[in-house]
């Protein structure tokens, strides 16, 4: 008997079909609202460099509010690197997903719409401060008024100035001596005042800076033109006082002469100080929000932060967020420092991360921050962490400075006390006054960073000044004997009195941001815990072999660094005084408890690892200019957060990533994805096809 299939009709194939079709696109809808809603973003690198760095998930997660980013950048330019732009977009979108307290808009300013998009951003945030910028525009003019009118006084000083030579007594040839050099002095006054009208010029093209249509008053660069130009008029005007009260007291110069120059000196030091009052008036003002950013905007493509309340701002350019690639330097990663720029301007501006001062102690007879600048690259890349640096020169300031004074209870601020070299005229006396002060501030429970320099006074049977005050934490700083590294090469010694350490430390926030990154110590001290005081944890010891701790070291030290190689003597191990590192550890962190809290104390054995000569030291590698001791800056960072208690801000930082690696498979797993794609995937596809065939018939 014949059994008759029954096939289904051609309808009901139909609405199986709608029906399944359907159903897949609810189910196509559904997954894409979920994955836009709970996105779930993979990140095969070795070194996480797709993802937003820990540092940048602590400023996320303390966010409160919608803060918002707007980055204007012209998308098609063709000079711009689109690879590097494409790594900040990438980076801003990772941000913006990775925070419910993040929107992030983009605008190219490449087309028109753009354009009148970003126009409208500027009139609103224009709008919405428009008193303060206009209170800050007054003020600043006000203090160009007194600058023109010190310029006209300097004006009619000139002549009586100049007029003066004929109140002295002539020499031989019957000419007051005084003739070309008061002269000279003269046109001299008249030069600088006739410079104020430049000044004015520019100060006023400052203040109308326009944004298309939109007045963004760059009050910030009008203000440091002020400024300049008072320095520079104040110095020629105190100059010219002090010479004129000198020659007032000259037995030739005549009754009236010395009246004379004595009543022009009073109406210089009552114009110094009108004048003084009112720049001083702009120099404490803080600058208007719209001000601080105007560079920034007036470039037409920037990174405008916007905070939560609404008023606080921040702008990056476009330049800083990517920096166009520079010949024969290494290339950076523009997503990581997109990240780190735009990840510190979201905490600036929601205020999560507050101002944080760090004062620079010392006893050098310079002003390292303002003269030198040894520590300029540090202070930009503490800038945008909200960290502000002010000095005290101990050797030129003897006193507390004033500013120093108001900021002494404050809990943000942090103090770095640096030993200084050793073998310049009067080092040991510089090195006991700044010892008093470092033992001050331990005394008075501060928060302090301690960089210690080899110190002689220990070889000639007298306390460092420097270290004493660290055995108050159970710490023990060899600064009579600094390490040394014996490195044969070929059949000579070298003896290196630096080290490029990879720290394997754990246990401390500290420890961990700079475990494995190369970290330079210069003339590196070991330091001992011999006291169980409070909690301390061990942060940088040397792996170096054949490393000592060197008594005899000043000869080596004064030897310039160029010339040690060939040093045919250097110091070796053995000495009767010399000794064994052991367990001594070249940075340690201690806590300990106070009657108001916990004070932090960081040592470090090294007096010159902060200053970028260390820091950021650079060396051609494949061609390429990097830096070399990444470590460094990444562990004065946390340190700045940890001594200010912002423990959840320590972590690594975008920048101290690497570039994106992707992850070596180990064998098994490469022969089983092998074994995978050749082998299963087909045969996976051939048992679908009987399922289907079955089923179907």
């Amino acid at each position: 008997m014949a059994v008759t299939q029954t096939q289904p009709s051609k309808a009901n194939r139909i609405a199986i079909t709608a029906i399944g079709l359907a159903a897949t696109l609810l189910i196509v809808i559904a997954v894409n609202m979920l994955a836009h809603r709970f996105a779930a973003r993979f990140d095969v690198t070795s070194t996480g460099a797709l993802k937003p760095s820990d540092r940048t998930y602590s400023i996320l997660g303390s966010l409160e509010g919608e803060s918002e980013i707007v980055l204007a950048a012209n998308l098609i330019d063709p000079s711009r690197d689109r690879a590097a732009l494409s790594r900040v977009l990438d980076m801003l979108d990772e941000i913006d997903k990775a925070s419910d307290n993040v929107r992030a808009t983009v605008i190219n300013t490449g087309t028109a719409d753009g354009i009148d998009q970003y126009q409208a951003l500027i009139d609103r945030l224009s709008a919405e401060r428009s008193d303060e910028t206009q209170a800050a525009v007054d003020l600043t003019t006000s203090a160009q008024a007194s600058l023109e009118r010190l310029g006209t006084q300097m004006m009619t000083w000139a002549d009586p100035v100049q007029n003066l030579a004929q109140e002295h007594e002539p020499d031989r040839t019957g000419v007051s001596p005084w003739t070309n050099e008061l002269r000279q002095r003269a046109s001299q006054l008249r030069v600088r005042a006739g410079e104020i009208d430049q000044v004015s010029a520019y100060v006023q093209q400052s203040l109308g800076q326009m944004l298309g249509t939109t007045p963004v008053p760059n009050v910030g660069e009008a203000r440091n033109v002020i400024q300049q130009a008072h320095g520079v008029i104040a110095s020629v005007v105190q100059e010219q006082l002090e010479d004129l009260l000198r020659r007032a007291q000259d037995p030739k110069i005549s009754a009236a002469g010395r009246t004379s120059a004595t009543n022009l000196a009073r109406q210089m030091q009552t114009a110094l100080d009108e004048a003084a009052i009112v720049i001083d008036a702009i120099k404490t003002s803080p600058l208007p929000v719209l001000s601080r950013v105007a560079q920034a905007l007036a470039s037409g493509e920037a990174a405008i932060i916007i905070g939560a309340d609404g008023q606080s701002l921040s702008a990056i350019s476009i330049d800083d967020l990517a920096p166009p690639a520079q010949p024969g330097v290494a290339r950076i990663d523009a997503g990581r420092r997109a990240e780190s720029l735009l990840g510190s301007a979201l905490a600036a501006t929601s205020q999560s991360i507050p101002v944080t001062t760090a004062v620079l102690i010392h006893g050098t007879d310079a002003r390292i921050l303002t003269e030198r600048g040894a520590l300029d690259q540090l202070l930009e890349s503490m800038a945008i962490r909200n960290v502000r640096w002010i000095e005290w020169p101990v050797s030129l300031s003897p006193e507390k400075p004033a500013e120093v004074a108001l900021l002494a209870d404050d809990p943000n601020t942090m103090y770095v006390v640096v030993g200084m070299s050793m073998s310049s005229q009067g080092a040991a006396e510089r090195a006991i006054r700044t010892g008093a002060v470092l033992d001050d501030l331990i005394e008075s429970g501060k928060n302090v960073l301690v960089c210690l320099s080899p110190s002689t006074m220990p070889g000639e049977g007298a306390p460092d000044p420097m270290s004493e005050p660290l055995k108050a934490f159970g710490l023990d700083a060899d600064t009579g004997r600094p390490t040394l590294v014996d490195k044969p090469i070929g059949d000579r010694r070298f003896v290196e009195w630096e080290q490029l350490i990879l720290p394997g430390e754990t246990g401390s926030p500290l420890a961990e941001v700079v475990k494995g990154m190369p970290t330079r110590l210069t003339w590196p001290i070991a330091i001992d815990r011999t006291e169980d005081v409070g909690t301390a944890w061990p942060l940088i010891r040397s792996q170096a072999d054949n490393i000592w701790r060197e008594a005899e070291w000043f000869g080596y030290w004064l030897e310039r660094d160029v010339n040690r190689p060939n040093v045919a003597n250097p110091p070796a191990p053995g000495g009767s005084r010399d000794g064994e590192v052991g367990q001594g550890a070249f940075a340690w962190a201690v806590e300990r408890p106070t009657e108001t809290g916990t004070q932090r104390v960081v040592v470090v054995g090294s007096h010159l690892w902060l200053f970028d000569m260390v820091a950021r030291r650079t060396a051609s590698i494949d061609g390429k200019v990097g830096e070399t001791s990444q470590g460094n800056t990444e562990f004065a960072h946390a340190i700045v957060s940890w001594l200010t208690y912002q423990d959840d801000m320590i972590a690594r930082s975008a920048e101290a990533e690497s570039f994106p690696i992707v992850q070596p498979m180990d064998p098994a797993r490469l022969s089983a994805a092998r074994w995978f794609f050749i082998g299963g995937l087909p045969l996976l596809v051939l048992i679908l096809g009987a399922v289907v065939r079955l089923i179907g018939g």
